[in-house]
């Protein structure tokens, strides 16, 4: 509110330069005729200077308008060629309308108007430089000072009062927003700037009013005094008021009244940039500009213009570079503070570029000045509130899309054991579909700017067939996309929930084998899919592509055929259920546990841990341990000397006692079958025993089974004998055996008979 309480002396020092200007007399229309045929004569030596007032008449009267308008048509037909032609280009241009084309055309055209406004100045100031300063009349300049004067004091008066007199209700507001709770802040903070604001509109309307009042007054009979009397209140009431709205957005003596974080000496350095900033444009193009004009004519108003916003230039540069670090440093401190990744990013990505930003708005501005004299406030008004308005929008639409597509999503614990990837794969996808989003709303915001600021009219491009077909082409890619990752999620989440069981019901190996291959089938073939209905409508030709990867495909087939046969070789035994994962297996010549399955090879893990991976091509016999039963055939070998009906009812008992064991009874099928005595061995007879049990549990059952075996024979008493050899040593003919000798390792030797 500083700037309220008091003026700046820089500012009151232009405003009497510009009240100064402003009391200048008309120049006589002498001069002003003596200028322009001085300089028309030095453009044009070969020709007489042209009568204006004749023109002028002659389009005044409307027979004489008509008469006119007859004879350029009549020259226009007698050159029909050219028009013809131009005609022609036009129509050509026109045919072909491309985005290309279009900027290429609005950068001539920025260009050409920078030119002809070059020119334009450059004949004006010779224009000035030839009149004759003599031919003013200073005298008048007394007449309209001090009524100027006058009515410059009572309004800044009348402010510079309000903001004594307001200043107490500030501080007891600032005391009041500061003790506010948290929650009642915001409330409290809204009440007391909008109680300020109105105020001070109340104010500056009061002053309007009476100001009008006493330039009515002072003016008298004087219209000239009257007009630019008017036009300073109208610059000083729209000036005040929109310094008293960035007074009250920045607030730099009052920290509880700040709406943003900002010190206040930043508060400070802005709001006395911005004002001088505002007086200079303000009262330059509202007030100095239209008196200058009334008095010294066209060109010397456009010449205050274009140094106004030369000056202007200069000094906002000098602001926004000056100051580059000290908000890349808050922007950098904000981005640390952001739990999006991509705010963190877009404030990161501001914080080193918004200067370069700024500069490019400042100099588009001062574009717009030199290149639209006439509307150029108005259209950078406008184009800077849509601007603000499509930013706006922007950054509140992409918040919507961050609340409801951003963070991850959990799903419930029942939906989770059923479907386990589902989670996964949405937070995989949804980060995507948000970067999207935000990429397809940056791309419109930046489409929309443009068109405001009538670089080019990007959507005027989208009308033609060039932007349909583009257009098209976009939405078919993103609905080829989406509808690909919808349908994988839905038949992916099928798949998992059959191999996860549904009430309580486990597919068997043999399915979960299965699904597993047929969900990566169907990933290729949606992939594969994708691909090419993408490129057909990109406009690619897919036909070449497919016979191609037909021929392709042939060459691959001849060239391995170790591989083709290795992939139908894996495709019946799939089919054949030979081989589900967890089976324990034999082939070729590997015994191990099945780990993983593809269409090609099969991975074991043998007893030692060691991995195998067993092309199918290399399979001829497959052994599967794990369909249906498996039995526990084992042989028990007794000594000559013990009776085999006493031994089988051992080994019966020891059945019994298996059976009985809570670990072992679930995995017997069938009472123990006892074939007989199979072999009658050089060392022992041996009985062979076979236990049905489920399959995968037979070694399992037999290990248990040995130890029972051992314990009951042990007890009985029966042997289980070791390898035992004869030695026959032969006999003479008289029936005596040679003499065997045996040696002591300790002594002599010794002989037997």
């Amino acid at each position: 509110m500083r700037l309220i309480l008091g003026t700046r002396r820089w500012g009151l020092l232009g405003l009497m330069l510009m009240f100064f200007f402003s009391v200048f007399p008309s120049v006589h229309a002498s001069t002003l005729q003596a200028i322009e045929s001085a300089t028309q004569t030095e453009s044009q030596p070969s020709s007489a200077a042209p009568d204006y007032a004749a023109l002028a008449a002659l389009l005044a009267d409307p027979q004489s308008r008509a008469v006119l308008i007859k004879e350029l048509q009549r020259l226009a037909a007698q050159s029909p060629n050219q028009s013809t032609a131009k005609a022609k280009d036009a129509q050509q241009s026109s045919a072909e309308p491309t985005l290309a084309n279009e900027m290429a055309l609005d950068t001539l055209g920025v260009f050409h108007a920078l030119g002809d406004a070059g020119k334009t100045a450059w004949v004006q100031i010779n224009r000035l430089l030839l009149a004759d300063p003599s031919a003013w009349d200073w005298s008048a300049v007394s007449n309209h000072a001090w009524r100027l004067a006058l009515l410059i004091l009572f309004s800044y008066g009348v402010w510079l009062s309000f903001g004594r007199l307001i200043r107490p209700v500030l501080l007891r507001l600032d005391q009041w927003t500061s003790a506010a709770r948290a929650r009642l802040h915001l409330l409290r903070l809204s009440v007391s700037l909008t109680a300020t604001a109105l105020l001070g509109v109340l104010v500056l309307g009061l002053i309007y009013v009476c100001g009008n009042l006493l330039s009515v007054w002072l003016a008298g009979d004087l219209a000239s005094a009257l007009l630019r009397q008017t036009l300073f209140l109208n610059a000083f009431i729209l000036i005040e008021f929109i310094r008293l709205v960035i007074a009250l957005i920045l607030t730099p003596s009052f920290d509880g009244l700040s709406l943003f974080p900002i010190k206040a000496e930043q508060a400070r350095f802005w709001m006395r940039r911005s004002s001088r900033l505002i007086l200079l444009l303000g009262y330059g193009l509202m007030w100095l500009v239209p008196v200058i004009r009334e008095n010294w004519g066209g060109d010397a108003a456009q010449i205050m213009t274009w140094s106004l916003a030369v000056i202007a230039l200069v000094y906002a540069l000098q602001t926004v570079f000056s100051q580059r670090h000290v908000l890349r440093d808050c922007l950098t401190s904000l981005a640390a503070r952001q739990s999006s990744g991509m705010l963190a990013w877009l404030f990161t990505a501001l914080s080193h570029t918004w200067h370069l930003l700024a500069a490019l708005y400042i100099g588009m501005v001062f574009l717009v000045g030199l290149t639209r004299p006439v509307d150029a406030l108005p259209f950078v008004a406008r184009g800077t509130g849509y601007t603000v308005l499509i930013i706006t929008a922007a950054m509140l639409l992409a918040a919507i899309m961050v609340q409801l597509l951003g963070g991850e999503i959990h799903l419930k614990e029942q939906h989770r054991q059923r479907v386990p990837l589902l989670e996964r794969r949405l937070n995989i996808y949804l980060p995507w579909l948000l970067r999207t989003i935000r990429l397809v709303i940056l791309v419109t915001s930046i489409a929309l700017i443009l068109a405001v600021w009538q670089v080019t009219n990007v959507f005027n491009w989208l009308g033609t067939t060039a932007g349909q077909q583009l257009l098209s082409t976009a939405f078919d890619v993103a609905f080829i996309v989406i509808g690909t990752v919808i349908v994988w999620l839905v038949l992916s989440s099928l798949i998992e929930m059959k191999l996860n069981g549904v009430s309580s019901h486990m597919p068997s190996a043999r399915m979960q084998t299965l699904l597993t291959l047929f969900r990566n089938i169907i990933a290729i073939a949606l992939l594969a899919m994708a691909v090419m209905m993408v490129l057909s409508e990109i406009g690619v030709n897919i036909g070449p592509l497919l016979a191609g990867a037909g021929v392709l495909g042939l060459a691959i087939g001849f060239g391995a055929q170790k591989l083709v046969q290795d992939v139908i070789t894996g495709v019946f035994i799939q089919l054949e259920n030979a081989i589900n994962t967890g089976d324990t297996i034999t082939v070729g010549g590997i015994t191990g546990t099945a780990e993983r399955l593809t269409i090609r090879s099969v991975g074991l893990r043998d007893l030692n841990g060691t991995y195998h991976i067993v092309p199918f091509s290399a399979v001829e016999v497959v052994s599967n341990y794990m369909r249906g039963y498996a039995y526990h055939k084992a042989e028990y070998g007794i000594a000559y000397r013990e009776s085999i009906d006493e031994a089988i009812t051992y080994l019966e008992a020891a059945f019994e006692e298996l059976k009985s064991d809570p670990a072992m009874r679930g995995k017997i099928l069938e009472p123990i079958h006892i074939p007989g005595v199979t072999e009658l061995g050089a060392s022992s007879v041996n009985i062979r025993v076979m236990i049905k049990t489920t399959p995968g549990d037979q070694w399992a059952v037999g290990r248990a089974y040995n130890r029972l075996v051992k314990m009951h024979f042990d007890a009985a008493g029966i042997e289980i004998p070791f390898p035992h050899t004869t030695i026959y040593f032969g006999e003479d003919k008289s029936g005596k055996s040679p003499p065997v000798y045996v040696q002591n390792l300790g002594g002599t030797p010794d002989s037997a008979g």
